[in-house]
């Protein structure tokens, strides 16, 4: 059975078309009449804007969303300010991206009853209700990439390899570092900062770790471990190695027979941790400041807990910033731990559940990567960055193995049949090598 795939109407495409052909003429001559970059600007918005929501490519939309949620937004140019927040165009284009994957979607899969969507949108409106409106706008902000990652979720088709595309996205944040950062210390770049750039680059190892393609393999790897070296990042090493040890983890029973997702051999477990704290201290000779600054800021929740509502917290952003006066940064420096103050045990309650049921929907490969993102999760604040960028393409990830669970066609002894990726090329990890390849039992015929 050919795996379906939403297409642009006729009519749409033509009137998308002659509009934008029409227009940007006009914008055009207009442009080499007065000679304004401005109307440039314009032209290329009343362009590409259309055509980006209609007609990209699932991919494309996977490239934009994955860079937009890596990126730090104090990269991108500031637009406006919406109640005292900065809004840049990081955030237009991501909820650009998501309006396109809306609208694009085919409505039966809004219909799939799938817990990460109610749980997130009860998230969402609880942290707005309880934050005033510019604390709206950066909580808003925070959970942005998830999103954007329900829309892309519902848009791909059922199965799709989200990760396959969101790989080469990752490993470009690592090969921009030269360009953006001091390549001599601790590497930062488009993530912003040396713990985040770990992050990512943990995640690209586990995604190496799971290729079937050698040289890609090789790349992969290679670019993640040269990533980590370089920036130097504790928290992001002990999230790969959890991440590595869940991949162990991978049963072969029921789907997952009929999949070939790769089983990471103990032994990588046990050399990443051998690697890990021999060369850890001798990388980060700060390793025990670091850690007494972690565990200082965390002695702080105590107070802080004792001096908010404990059911609904104090309010997003709105905690005694005194409390953090004898470390040297505002922060708990932990998310849950920042949640459960800003939103109480209701926030921070919310907050699990959703990770639960990621991870009860999600893949193998997806369940390890976000192993490694609630790890992380330890060491850093509340704040948009990577972190929840990584957390929204593995919601998106999450909602395309759910719906192939849920509506998903099925061989006959009733096993659901994993779909083709969104562009119809083999998936780099987890096509079947049992008794049937996908392809064959999609009836496509790979390209």
């Amino acid at each position: 059975m050919t795996a379906h795939r939403w297409t642009v109407p006729t009519s749409w495409r033509n009137l998308c078309f002659a509009a934008a052909t029409s227009g940007s003429a006009a914008v055009l001559g207009a442009m080499v009449a007065r000679d304004q970059t401005e109307v440039l600007a314009w032209a290329a918005l009343f362009v590409g804007v259309p055509l980006f929501v209609f007609a990209a490519p699932a991919r494309l939309i996977v490239w934009v969303m994955a860079f937009c949620v890596l990126t730090v937004t104090a990269v991108w140019p500031r637009l406006t300010s919406v109640g005292g927040a900065d809004v840049n165009a990081g955030d237009a284009v991501l909820l650009l991206t998501a309006a396109a994957a809306l609208i694009r979607a085919k409505a039966g899969t809004r219909h799939v009853l799938i817990p990460i969507v109610p749980v997130l949108a009860v998230l969402v409106v609880f942290g707005v209700a309880r934050s005033e409106f510019s604390g709206a706008v950066a909580f808003l902000r925070v959970v942005e990439p998830l999103i954007a990652g329900v829309a892309v979720g519902l848009y791909l088709r059922p199965g799709a390899d989200l990760w396959r595309d969101a790989r080469w996205i990752c490993v470009l944040m690592i090969a921009t570092v030269p360009l953006v950062s001091d390549f001599g210390g601790r590497w930062a770049g488009l993530p912003g900062g040396p713990n985040e750039i770990g992050l990512v680059s943990a995640v690209v190892v586990m995604l190496g770790a799971v290729e079937r393609n050698r040289p890609v393999k090789l790349l992969l790897i290679g670019a993640g471990l040269a990533g980590l070296v370089g920036s130097k990042g504790i928290a992001a090493t002990v999230a790969l190695i959890a991440g590595l040890v869940m991949l162990t983890r991978v049963s072969r029973s029921g789907w997952l027979a009929r999949t070939r997702m790769r089983r990471v051999n103990p032994l990588v477990i046990v050399l990443a941790g051998i690697l890990a704290v021999t060369f850890v201290p001798v990388v980060r000779p700060d390793l025990a400041t670091t850690m007494s600054i972690h565990a200082a800021q965390a002695g702080v929740f105590g107070q802080l807990f004792a001096k908010i509502d404990p059911l609904v917290g104090s309010g997003w952003g709105a905690v005694d910033r005194g409390a953090f006066a004898f470390t040297p940064y505002e922060g708990l420096h932990d998310v849950y731990l920042d949640i459960t103050a800003y939103l109480g045990v209701v926030g921070i309650a919310l907050f699990v559940l959703l990770l639960w049921f990621i991870m009860r929907a999600a893949d193998p490969l997806t369940r390890a990567i976000l192993v490694s993102v609630a790890v992380w999760f330890n060491t850093t604040g509340a704040f948009p960055g990577p972190g929840w960028g990584i957390l929204g393409l593995a919601v998106a990830a999450a909602l395309c193995h759910a719906r192939l669970r849920a509506a998903g066609p099925a061989d006959p002894t009733g096993v659901p049949v994993p779909a083709l990726p969104h562009d119809r090329a083999r998936p780099s990890h987890d096509l079947s090598e049992g008794s049937a390849r996908t392809s064959e039992n999609a009836g496509v015929r790979p390209g």
